[in-house]
């Protein structure tokens, strides 16, 4: 009977092999390249979407130290009309029509307060010399605007003195039949602005003071003019078609005023909180310490803090001297932190090197105006080319790494 379950020969035996698959393993320190990868991704957008909603929030206190600001502000504007009801308002003079007009005013200003504001008021020392040549009898007006404030006023026509009647906004003198030649002299008190108003065919008006920060305000800019330490002279000549419906005058204010820098202070608010957020961001990388993200936000709360000193400081002291002072005082601050979370002194001198120029930078964008935004723009490409060649590197894999 034939076996079915016969075995192999002893040569076939030795004759198969095992057959083994081959299974790539990948190195270990790639495996943990790719991994290590990965946690910077998520700590870099971790640290992007901290910055975002860090300048998200604190738009809010901004807001309201912004809104502390326009309130002081108002304050002040009363404590302007105040002084308005009791020393004199704007001044705003013009005569009826004349032949010939020439103006001469001096104003002898001052500084008065009221709790920390200041006003500039002015007593203004004026003559008026104007022509006629009436064909009858007729009267001649002088407009003042405001007669609050009215000190002295004397008329003389043809070298004969005349008197004047007030009516309830001009005073007014009788002017004779023909040619007549008029004096007017006033002394009156006033704020803010001090305005006259070209009355002939041909007009010219001086105002001079002894107040180095005049601004020339009016349909027409003085045809000559200047101002040193000692005050201001300027000079009009106003011919026959430029007179009618024309304002000359000056505004006595205070220097770089507060609350206006206040103002253009807050427009590059958010644009400096960028700064801030990022240069810590680079000073993270430079240094290699992992900012944690509260610190973030205390150190944040630094450049915030700024705008509400400012603002204290300038309604003492001035707003130069309260810029100054609240951006060495923030400096100081920031640097001095940034020593202690990241253990390093020269990455943090570096930044404290770097927010001292973006407050000067700051400083002289507000003494700017025509190169402001052209200023602005170079130093946000500025900024964008260093992020760019600061974060050029993240994520990089050679083609080692790739294959």
């Amino acid at each position: 009977m034939e076996n079915n379950n016969s075995q192999p020969a002893p040569q076939e035996l030795r004759n198969e092999q095992p057959v083994y698959q081959a299974q790539l393993i990948p190195p270990q320190n790639c495996m943990q390249s790719n991994i290590d990868i990965t946690e910077k991704q998520k700590k870099w957008i971790s640290k992007i979407t901290i910055i975002v909603t860090a300048l998200i929030i604190f738009q809010i206190p901004l807001y309201l130290i912004k809104d502390l600001a326009n309130e002081r502000q108002k304050n002040f504007h009363q404590v302007q009309q105040e002084f308005a009801q009791s020393w004199g308002g704007e001044k705003t003079i013009s005569i009826s029509d004349a032949e010939n007009f020439s103006a001469t005013a001096e104003l002898i200003p001052e500084v008065r307060y009221r709790g920390i504001y200041q006003v500039p008021v002015y007593t203004a020392n004026v003559k008026i010399s104007a022509g006629y040549e009436k064909d009858k009898d007729s009267v001649c007006k002088i407009m003042i605007g405001d007669l609050k404030g009215i000190q002295n006023a004397d008329v003389s026509v043809n070298g004969k003195p005349v008197k004047l009647n007030k009516n309830d906004d001009s005073l007014s003198f009788p002017l004779p039949e023909g040619k007549s030649q008029c004096e007017i002299t006033l002394k009156l008190r006033g704020c803010g602005n001090f305005k006259i108003l070209p009355s002939g065919v041909s007009n010219k008006i001086e105002i001079s003071g002894s107040w180095d920060s005049p601004a020339f305000i009016g349909d027409i800019l003085p045809e000559t003019r200047s101002i040193n330490a000692d005050g201001f002279t300027a000079l009009w000549n106003i011919g026959e078609f430029n007179s009618e419906n024309s304002e000359t005058g000056v505004n006595l204010h205070i220097a770089a005023g507060t609350y206006q820098q206040l103002e253009r202070t807050f427009s590059y608010a958010t644009f400096f909180l960028i700064v801030f957020f990022f240069t810590l961001l680079a000073g993270e990388l430079i240094s290699k310490v992992d900012i944690h993200p509260l610190q973030y936000l205390i150190a944040a709360g630094a450049p915030v803090l700024f705008y509400l000193m400012v603002l204290a400081i300038s309604e003492q002291l001035g707003f130069t001297a309260g810029f100054l002072i609240s951006a060495a005082v923030i400096v100081v601050m920031v640097t001095m932190y940034a020593r202690m979370f990241m253990n390093k002194l020269l990455p943090a001198v570096l930044m404290g090197i770097v927010f001292a120029a973006s407050y000067l930078l700051n400083f002289q964008l507000l003494r700017m105006e025509e190169l402001a935004l052209l200023t602005g723009t170079i130093v946000l490409a500025v900024i964008l080319g260093v992020l760019m060649l600061l974060t050029g590197k993240i994520n990089r894999k050679t083609p080692k790494e790739n294959a």
